[in-house]
């Protein structure tokens, strides 16, 4: 396929990494080549078919590096209408999927002109042990030991969701 597409990501624990490699791995499967980076690392979006964006919810906020990348690109990214992943809850419950779209929302409201495809939440990770420095410093206060490790993220959903976007991007290829 000719499409050039761009799966752009920021993370603190490797997890929305882990998602985007995976959605990467089913594009591939669907018959396209896609790029995998940091957004820290994107410098362009020119001749992009497609972007597909990923990024964690720490405490209702997107990662500092996420609002850097949209400060950086902001004329390719509101021309280029991305697919946009968010993890988010580490609880199943309704609730927490509910409110982490609605935080997702709040945290994309600072940039009107973003105007993604689609807004996707998946559920996410949450292990002390992956968190990397000063967050796992954090890890040992008594309120931060007491949270159970989870892992939500939902695989077949990832792989669903990333043949839906297939579709919609091959008439454009």
């Amino acid at each position: 396929m000719s499409a050039s597409i761009l799966i752009a990501y920021t993370t603190r624990s490797g997890s929305t990494k882990e998602v985007a490699e995976s959605i990467s791995a089913t594009l591939r499967d669907a018959g396209f080549w896609p790029d995998v980076l940091p957004v820290s690392e994107v410098t362009a979006l020119e001749g992009r078919s497609a972007v597909i964006l990923g990024a964690p919810l720490y405490m209702g906020s997107f990662p500092k590096e996420l609002h850097r990348f949209f400060a950086r690109l902001r004329d390719p990214l509101s021309a280029s209408h991305p697919w946009f992943f968010v993890l988010g809850p580490t609880t199943d419950k309704p609730a927490d999927f509910d409110a982490a779209r609605r935080q997702a929302e709040k945290q994309l409201r600072r940039y009107p002109w973003f105007k993604p495809t689609e807004l996707h939440i998946f559920g996410g990770r949450w292990s002390a042990a992956h968190l990397p420095f000063p967050f796992s410093v954090m890890s040992r206060l008594p309120a931060m030991k007491k949270m159970p490790e989870s892992d939500l993220r939902d695989w077949a959903a990832i792989r669903a969701w990333t043949l839906s976007v297939a579709q919609q991007i091959k008439p454009a290829a």
